[in-house]
């Protein structure tokens, strides 16, 4: 979205924020009150559960405005590419403050959110009135017999005034104004409908364009989670890479991670939910940590998953680059080199933490999956590492 957005009754000239799911602008009403947008991208508003969040927001933001946060103006969380209107207040957070949710990640967008908020200090403020001095021009306006007028009072300087005069009440003013414009255009409208059933009209009536229902409320992020997934036991055949659990092994099943498959471990796990994002699922399994000679904790074998879903195996190997580089920077892993068939790639990094690492594209129950894995360990539990990430290989197959 390079252009600026076209919203009625606003005008756009300054782009303060590209973001992945949104943009932050700058512009005015045709009152001419600056006011601050967020408008989704294509991206955002691809993403139900990111069109489901800005309308939370958005929808709190209306009705239960906080005391340092500017009130919704304007919104459509029907259009093409959504958005949400505050007046620009400098010192209080506008619409910039509705980034944040939008990923399901609170608080990962603080330095977008300072960076238009530093840029938006230097707009929108009202110098403070002081009083005339005495013999000055204004004085000799007031006195009798002088014939010098006062300097006329633009009507933008008119307004910040009877802004600052009412204070806290300007937003009740507002609301009231509102409330008397509907009823108004309201009875205004009965009347015109009453006179056109009336006197029907010669010419076929065109329905209204209705906008299309909310998005329905969907469990987050923006993917099935999985409450328990079968898990098919260690059998004959090689692995991926290195040692594979044998035929029988009495193993330790991980299943209750939402993910859409369970593989096996070697002792009783250390479950961790590292959070969600609007299209992925990361988790971490580790083996209880130890202490090392430098008197912090280290866990011998850890397992980190990423899990996203796909609409079919198009659909995944067309957002793998993208995937690959979300969940390698989230897990400070190497990213996957080698393809071992159209639908797995894989590296094997033998530094210390020696490093296992898949991507991997596979169906199940009639859904496709994109899954990143990292397996990592100190050199004495290598074999287990690679028997782990052999299992999660097998049970994706």
């Amino acid at each position: 979205m390079n252009n600026p957005p076209q919203i009625p009754g606003y005008q756009f000239d300054q782009r303060l924020l590209v973001h992945p799911l949104a943009e932050i602008w700058r512009g005015r009403s045709f009152t001419g009150m600056e006011v601050v947008a967020l408008v989704l991208s294509t991206t955002g508003a691809a993403d139900p559960q990111v069109r489901e969040r800005l309308g939370r927001s958005s929808r709190g933001a209306a009705l239960d405005p906080q005391q340092q946060e500017t009130p919704l103006w304007a919104a459509n969380l029907n259009s093409d590419l959504p958005y949400a209107i505050t007046q620009l207040v400098p010192g209080q957070s506008g619409a910039e403050r509705l980034l944040d949710p939008l990923d399901g990640l609170l608080g990962n967008d603080e330095q977008s959110l300072d960076a238009v908020r530093s840029q938006l200090a230097h707009y929108g403020a009202t110098p403070p009135l002081e009083p005339p001095a005495a013999g000055t021009t204004e004085d000799r306006s007031t006195a009798p017999g002088t014939t010098d007028a006062a300097p006329p009072v633009g009507k933008v300087e008119l307004a910040r005034e009877y802004r600052r005069k009412l204070g806290p009440w300007v937003y009740a003013v507002v609301v009231l104004i509102v409330l008397i414009v509907f009823t108004v255009t309201y009875s205004v409208g009965a009347a015109v409908g009453s006179a056109v059933k009336d006197h029907p009209a010669t010419e076929p009536v065109v329905a209204p364009v209705q906008p299309s229902a909310l998005p329905s409320h969907v469990l987050l992020p923006g993917l099935a989670k999985v409450a328990s997934a079968p898990y098919v036991r260690p059998g004959a055949g090689p692995g991926l890479v290195g040692e594979t659990y044998p035929s029988g092994s009495d193993v330790q099943v991980v299943n209750q991670l939402d993910l859409p498959f369970s593989f096996g471990w070697p002792r009783p796990p250390e479950v961790k939910l590292l959070g969600e994002s609007s299209t992925t699922l990361y988790r971490r399994v580790q083996t209880e940590p130890l202490p090392d000679p430098n008197r912090r904790t280290a866990a011998p074998l850890v397992a980190q998953i990423a899990v996203r879903q796909c609409r079919d195996l198009a659909g995944c190997l067309s957002v793998r680059p993208a995937f690959d580089e979300d969940w390698t920077k989230a897990f400070k892993a190497p990213a996957p080199r080698t393809a071992k068939d159209a639908q797995t790639w894989y590296s094997v990094s033998n530094a210390t933490p020696y490093t296992l690492v898949m991507t991997r594209a596979y169906s199940s129950a009639g859904r496709w999956w994109l899954v990143g894995v990292a397996v990592s360990s100190v050199p004495d539990e290598v074999p287990t590492a690679q028997m782990v990430f052999n299992d999660i290989w097998r049970q994706t197959n």
